[in-house]
């Protein structure tokens, strides 16, 4: 066998392992991609009010009490100072988190320890008022979840976890917190999944028309997860993958010349 037989093998030999190589590794970061020939299909996409959020396992939240039907809070936070009700207004103290332990239960001052998880903050609110109005006068209870968060992917290779300041969050809102979609996603693919009674729901939601508007006013929750689909850089991608295999045939032509010769 002829040395430019050789060569010759040599270079298909290269060019068919990167080949391999880079149809097993090109957009293979991509994630949440629905199987070819499967019957999957999405939820549909929920417009109306979100139902209450449910207190569960790891929550934090705040929470604060005053009495008569909670009057301090309000004189307090006014600035007022009446001598008849209260002799000194002084900012509010920074609040305490209280974490719900894996049992489902939280200990509180003046209460001690209760089971929440599964409950609104509205009910467990009441509940509260109800328990302390035994040894105070109309009592007023606020309770805050302190750790409402979600995790969005805006783009290829960015994520990030996104702190929920309200109960009154959009989607848009939040593609707006995360500094907005990046250049290679696709606003047309949108995926945002969320857990409910234990149960995956994924919606598929495409913001890349003025009609898709209404989707994009879609209320976030805790614990949501918002992947936006990226385009394939093919070009891009096989420039990247075949660099190293170019080096490999330019010094393969090299050393033919130099034997040739």
């Amino acid at each position: 066998m002829s040395l430019k037989t050789i060569l010759n093998l040599t270079v298909i030999s290269a060019y068919s392992l990167f080949l391999l190589s880079a149809c097993s590794t090109m957009n293979s970061n991509e994630m949440f991609q629905v199987a070819k020939k499967t019957d999957f299909s999405y939820d549909s996409i929920p417009t109306g009010p979100l139902d209450e959020h449910k207190i569960s396992l790891g929550d934090r939240f705040s929470f604060s009490f005053s009495t008569n039907y909670g009057e301090k809070i309000i004189v307090g936070a006014s600035g007022i100072s009446n001598s008849s009700k209260i002799n000194e207004s002084s900012p509010p103290s920074q609040l305490q988190d209280y974490l719900v332990q894996q049992d489902g239960t939280v200990e509180l001052p003046l209460v001690g320890t209760i089971k929440v998880a599964g409950m609104s903050t509205r009910a467990l609110e009441d509940q509260l008022e109800a328990f302390l109005a035994t040894d105070y006068l109309n009592p007023f209870v606020q309770i805050r979840l302190t750790n409402q968060r979600l995790t969005i992917f805006p783009g290829k290779n960015s994520a990030q976890v996104i702190t929920l300041q309200n109960t009154n969050t959009s989607l848009i809102e939040v593609i707006a917190m995360a500094n907005g979609i990046r250049e290679d996603g696709r606003a047309n693919s949108i995926k945002l999944i969320r857990k409910k009674d234990n149960k995956r729901m994924i919606y598929k939601i495409d913001l890349s028309t003025i009609e898709g508007l209404k989707y994009g006013e879609m209320l976030v929750q805790s614990n949501d997860c918002i992947y936006i689909d990226s385009n394939p850089r093919i070009t891009r991608e096989i420039l990247k993958e075949i660099a190293p295999w170019l080096s490999v045939f330019s010094s393969s032509l090299a050393i033919y010349a130099i034997f040739t010769k």
